[in-house]
């Protein structure tokens, strides 16, 4: 029972609320649905020639670690491969190394025979996939993609550069309190002072992300110590805003 006080006091303190009767107000669902298989990606156009999918799956290969013209070709790889379309899946037939057929999974088609410390549920996550296909890379370059091979990633290359290049891309997120204002705090943790309040609902640019103060999210309902700067000495706790993943989706500050 003091486990659970002790937690609830750091709830309260990460929302700035008091303990009533009543308590905080519902936990609002925690993830959008992944887009149905074979699912058309949204093209609305969020910049003067980059895409929504550009920016996204540019958002999460930077995240994992790619820079530079490995950036734009990482995002033209996972265009070519899925279209950026996380809940993607590709059926193989069997093969000499996987006689009873594989799966390709996910923004990055990740291979459930040939990958299989890849588990489901990280490949059908646009963060956690991008992070998996960073390792694949690293160890194999692209030639681990067919459609780098064969060149078809090429006639993604315009729409993946602006993508990257799009100034309205960055990491963002939405804040999910279930309705409470979430405080803003000078630095990553709750003993730091508190600077202001960002509305539920409010879509924040983080600019990077930290290790702070331990948070339990009754949203989400898990701990977090993860902390997004959302601008100079402006910090609030991942806990509450949502991103897609639990995981880390910007740099490191």
């Amino acid at each position: 029972m003091g486990r659970m006080i002790r937690g609830l006091a750091v709830l309260l303190a990460v929302l700035g609320i008091a303990l009533t009767a009543t308590g905080p107000a519902s936990a609002a669902p925690r993830d959008a649905q992944a887009p149905a298989v074979g699912a058309a990606a949204s093209d609305d156009a969020v910049g003067i020639q980059a895409t929504e999918r550009s920016v996204r799956c540019a958002n999460a290969a930077r995240a994992a670690g790619w820079t530079g013209e490995n950036l734009v070709i990482s995002v033209a790889v996972s265009l070519a491969e899925s279209q950026c379309v996380v809940g993607a899946k590709g059926y193989n037939g069997p093969t000499s190394g996987c006689p009873n057929g594989s799966i390709d999974r996910g923004a990055w088609q990740i291979n459930n025979c040939y990958h299989t410390w890849v588990t489901d549920a990280c490949a059908y996550e646009l963060y956690c996939n991008a992070r998996a296909a960073h390792d694949i890379w690293g160890w194999s370059g692209w030639a681990a993609w067919a459609t780098y091979t064969n060149g078809s990633y090429r006639n993604y290359l315009t729409e993946a550069r602006d993508g990257v290049n799009n100034p309205g891309g960055g990491v963002t997120g939405t804040v999910n309190t279930g309705g409470d204002p979430l405080n803003v705090r000078a630095g990553p943790g709750t003993s730091y002072a508190t600077v202001g309040t960002v509305a539920h609902g409010t879509t924040v640019q983080i600019v990077c992300q930290t290790r702070g103060t331990r948070v339990w999210s009754d949203v989400y309902q898990y701990w977090t110590d993860i902390w997004d700067k959302i601008g100079d000495g402006r910090y609030v706790s991942d806990g509450f805003v949502h991103t897609g993943s639990s995981g880390v989706v910007a740099p490191s500050c």
